[in-house]
């Protein structure tokens, strides 16, 4: 696939926004985004983790101070690998937990019993130096995901890995909870959610723990309102595990190598 050239997108920039539109840009090299953000793009999308940031990035970001998702964890080693994981097991069928773990998905993964690979280690070297540098350079960060490419980083809980990403990369507590609520209704010009405040939607998570201690308590979720409603969690669950397994089933008509999994009649 070819990349679209800076004149094409510096121009595409251009005229979308006299039209009022925000664009958001998916880049993954330095080159690509120091283009973008100098074009005028809005929202940077993805974090370098092949290269490092130098000086004449940091300088472009101080600049134009682009809002940023940095959309990491879908390189990341699943959670599902790490034993006890019941805040993602609740959201997939145990056929498909079963198959993560081995490695088996449409989107080939390494098995939880393989070790780290050097180039692993070397993309979480760059994760630990880049995101820092985006932050300080005044970088916007905003929340982002891969949620629901392939079964290992699902809808339901890829986003929670986001935010802990953040915060073991360096961002507080408080700063990750802003970038997960109004700063995403900020960059869409959505004024009646995103925070609780009168006159807003009552779209919140109640929560059993402190988030402000620890990020990971974002997932003791209590219950959860959307406009007002309380929504019955697990029914969205089991129709949740359901579309999972059978939309990997779809997945597996087109690549012919991969066994599908069981059937959600199955599960």
């Amino acid at each position: 696939m070819k990349k679209m050239p800076p004149d094409v997108y510096t121009a595409l920039i251009a005229e979308a926004h006299k039209h009022g539109m925000i664009v958001h840009a998916h880049a993954t090299n330095l080159q690509d985004q120091k283009g973008v953000v100098r074009a005028g793009v809005d929202v940077l999308v993805h974090t370098l983790v092949a290269e490092t940031i130098d000086d004449e990035f940091v300088s472009i970001l101080k600049e134009k101070r682009p809002y940023w998702a940095p959309v990491m964890g879908l390189g990341d080693r699943s959670e599902l690998c790490d034993g006890d994981t019941p805040f993602i097991e609740q959201v997939l069928p145990d056929s498909v937990i079963n198959d993560i773990r081995a490695g088996k998905t449409w989107l080939p993964s390494p098995p939880c019993s393989a070790t780290a690979s050097a180039q692993f280690a070397q993309r979480e070297e760059n994760l630990k130096y880049n995101f820092p540098k985006y932050i300080a350079a005044g970088a916007r960060i905003v929340l982002g995901s891969d949620a629901g490419v392939f079964a290992k980083y699902s809808y339901g809980f890829a986003e929670h890995h986001e935010i802990g990403m953040y915060t073991r990369l360096g961002l507080s507590c408080s700063e990750a909870i802003i970038a997960s609520t109004s700063r995403p209704t900020e960059v869409l010009g959505i004024d009646d959610t995103g925070s609780l405040a009168r006159g807003k939607r009552a779209d919140f998570i109640v929560l059993n723990a402190n988030p402000l201690e620890d990020i990971g308590n974002t997932r003791q979720i209590d219950s959860v309102y959307l406009n007002g409603t309380k929504l019955d969690r697990q029914a969205l669950q089991a129709k949740f595990k359901r579309a999972v397994v059978d939309r990997d089933a779809t997945q597996a008509k087109i690549r012919k190598e991969y066994v599908a999994h069981p059937p959600s009649s199955q599960n």
